[in-house]
């Protein structure tokens, strides 16, 4: 009996191996709840110390690595924000190439079968990795570092390339029954195709080609951007503009057919780019989806598995027009984060409930031997610790933004001033036929800026 409850606790630790015992019993999304609020209440501080500091055998590592290099560029610590996104990238390209990655995941997936999806290494999806890019692009931006800039647009648009060449390969119409049960999470999604095309990544992307004059790739990644959101405004003129620009007379017509007539650019005046980044991105939470299954018996039985899933109402923006030298200029958005990790989290399904399901048969198979050889003791031990580490793995990277929009005006060549809510007044400069960006962030409190002349 002693040493059927000896081998009973060695089981429940062994399911702790590569986690936490607060993982084990508190899900991601509960956990960065303070560290949110600590954001949006402006006190980073706060913030910076209740962030986990995970070791790197932590199967939240790398996730852990992310949220902290984003706090960092809140608190204009770009340089250690650099250091912390470049480990993530590097061990991103390590997993990839290392030829045990498929041993290593197998124990892992073996591993989860005891506890939960938490156990399991976080590999950060692709719309993280792209951001992680654009994040890293606009920390070169702000030193005048443009070539460094695009190298991580480069590596950001490979991001969106490779999912997407990965995601031709699967066959749409094959669903997974279990899908069926799944709440909808349409209102979220707004109707995106996939996890991973981000026009905001694409637009970042043109703008820095055409800062540093490569107008043809400039015009691609436009394009590119326009293809997801096609009704922005500034897309369309970007586009037409880049059309005429190139010489490329058949699509200059069609644009010009789909979306009007060309706002051509004054010799005297330069043009002021505002990107504004809005609220949090959403937490999943867990609601219980019950399942028919078939028992050893033959029969069937309907269980309750945890799952995570996205429940908050579509993202409104709170601001949606900036004041640009005295004019009501609008906000339009390129993307809404919410809706690529709610995609993301919809095409994980399948897998996810394939899991769930192996290992509530692994936890039953276990706790029935347990009660076996170690009586009600064993029974208790494996029963509370079924309960208690069957929760949903709520994992995303959830100190990102929720929106991002852009507004575009061309202004005289001169000094001038941005006005946006009820912050203090923004001081700019616009050089003949220049580009100026102006970078915001706006979280409830919380609100920052650069600007820079590209």
């Amino acid at each position: 009996m002693r040493r059927s409850i000896i081998l009973s606790v060695c089981f429940i630790l062994s399911g702790c191996s590569s986690i936490g015992f607060n993982d084990l019993f508190n899900d991601y999304a509960t956990q960065m709840t303070p560290v949110r609020n600590a954001i949006e209440n402006n006190n980073l501080q706060q913030a910076k110390s209740l962030i986990a500091d995970n070791s790197t055998i932590h199967s939240s590592y790398l996730l852990n690595q992310l949220e902290q290099a984003r706090i960092n560029d809140l608190t204009n610590s770009a340089d250690n924000a650099q250091s912390k996104f470049e480990n993530v990238y590097a061990q991103m390209q390590t997993k990839r190439q290392a030829a045990k990655i498929q041993l290593s995941a197998g124990l892992e997936q073996s591993n989860a079968l005891f506890t939960n999806d938490s156990a399991i290494t976080y590999v950060p999806p692709a719309y993280e990795m792209s951001m992680l890019h654009s994040y890293k692009a606009l920390n070169y931006v702000y030193k005048n570092d443009i070539e460094g800039a695009l190298v991580e647009i480069r590596r950001a648009n490979k991001v969106q390339a490779d999912a997407l060449s990965e995601n031709e390969a699967e066959i749409d119409s094959e669903k997974n029954e279990a899908q069926q049960h799944y709440p909808s999470m349409n209102n979220v999604t707004r109707d995106v195709k996939n996890g991973f095309q981000n026009a905001y990544t694409f637009y970042l992307s043109a703008l820095l080609y055409q800062s540093a004059k490569q107008f043809d790739d400039a015009y691609i990644d436009y394009k590119k951007a326009l293809a997801i959101q096609p009704n922005n405004k500034y897309l369309q003129q970007d586009v037409i503009r880049l059309a005429k620009k190139q010489g490329f007379h058949q699509e200059f017509d069609e644009y010009t057919q789909r979306f009007g007539e060309l706002s051509t650019l004054k010799p005297n005046h330069g043009e002021v780019i505002v990107l504004l980044e809005q609220g949090f991105v959403p937490k999943q939470t867990e609601f219980k989806l019950r399942l028919p299954i078939d028992t050893s018996r033959g029969d069937v039985r309907f269980y309750s598995l945890a799952m995570p899933v996205y429940k908050d109402s579509a993202y409104i923006s709170p601001i949606q027009n900036v004041n640009i030298a005295g004019q009501k200029v609008a906000l339009a958005p390129l993307v809404y984060l919410e809706a690529l990790a709610a995609k993301t989290l919809e095409q994980e399904i399948p897998g996810k409930i394939t899991r769930q399901v192996l290992r509530l048969i692994t936890k039953e198979k276990v706790r029935a031997e347990l009660a076996r050889s170690a009586g009600d003791v064993g029974n208790i031990l494996a029963n509370i610790y079924n309960l208690a580490s069957e929760q949903a793995d709520t994992r995303s990277w959830l100190t990102l933004p929720n929106q991002i929009a852009v507004a575009r005006q061309s202004l005289t060549a001169g000094e001038h001033i941005l006005n946006i809510g009820n912050q203090p007044p923004i001081s700019f400069t616009v050089s003949k036929q220049g580009l100026t960006l102006i970078y915001l962030t706006s979280i409830n409190n919380y609100f920052n800026y650069h600007v820079v002349q590209l």
